[in-house]
């Protein structure tokens, strides 16, 4: 068995975005210095130069410059942030996919796609016991909601003692999309079989506090039950052998 993995394009995103922040960031400090030069250049030729009506234009431009550069440094700050987190849990979930390589094929970062239907599942993984979808989460804090809630409620603590409060899409509906839309393309292929999904918040700082009536609904708070959970698994359908050859030729012509 083996582990397949697909390119992410969030790392490029990454790169680019650190880019645009270094460049947002030295921005303001080099549009100052030009200010203050052409000041000074203007004050050297006139004295009068440095008080006039113009001067004071470049003054308010120049403002208005550094200010947005610093929003423009914020928005991509946080995007830079989420994206980064992202990519360390899915850093955690490929350490526990290493683990079960000789149980299941694994593939990582898989896009899928039915029709009009597209998504990316963090990854899928087949073998004898069944096919497991695993939608990874790099959140921390507090966590609370239900899998029928369209939104999750999410509370950062910090050291200070302040919390601020916000919000998350319910990872549980998009790993329902996700599972629908694999189901779709075997069902094209004239495979019915029985797909089981998790939800794994892989930041050890995180507690959640979740009301889930669906049996079906599978979220693991840390590897340990992550793994707990692979472990005893076994799908209440198993995969026929053929099936299962089917199954891996169409993954491996997704990743």
């Amino acid at each position: 068995m083996k582990i397949y993995k697909s390119r992410n394009p969030n790392k490029f995103k990454i790169g680019a975005l650190f880019v645009m922040q270094v460049i947002f960031g030295a921005l303001p400090a080099v549009l100052f210095i030009i200010f203050a030069i052409d000041n000074m250049t203007a004050r050297s030729v006139s004295p009068e130069a440095g008080s006039g009506f113009p001067n004071y234009i470049g003054a308010y431009v120049s403002a208005a410059a550094i200010v947005l550069c610093a929003l423009a440094y914020f928005i991509l700050g946080r995007r830079y942030n989420v994206l980064l987190s992202g990519i360390k849990g899915e850093k955690s979930l490929e350490k526990i996919a290493r683990r079960h390589k000789n149980e299941y094929d694994i593939f990582l970062n898989c896009p899928i796609q039915y029709k009009r239907n597209r998504s990316e599942v963090d990854m899928i993984m087949l073998g004898k016991k069944g096919l497991i979808i695993v939608e990874v989460k790099n959140h921390s804090g507090t966590v609370s909601g239900s899998d029928t809630d369209d939104k999750w409620i999410q509370y950062k603590h910090y050291r200070d003692g302040k919390t601020t409060e916000g919000e998350m899409k319910n990872p549980i509906k998009q790993i329902t999309r996700q599972r629908d839309i694999l189901k779709s393309i075997l069902h094209a292929q004239g495979i019915d079989i029985w797909i089981d999904s998790v939800v794994y918040f892989s930041n050890p700082l995180i507690r959640l506090k979740l009301s889930l009536k669906s049996k079906s609904s599978y979220v693991c708070a840390g590897e340990k039950e992550l793994e707990k959970f692979l472990s005893g698994y076994s799908s209440p359908r198993p995969i026929a052998p053929d099936d299962l050859k089917k199954i891996k030729e169409i993954l491996r012509s997704l990743v």
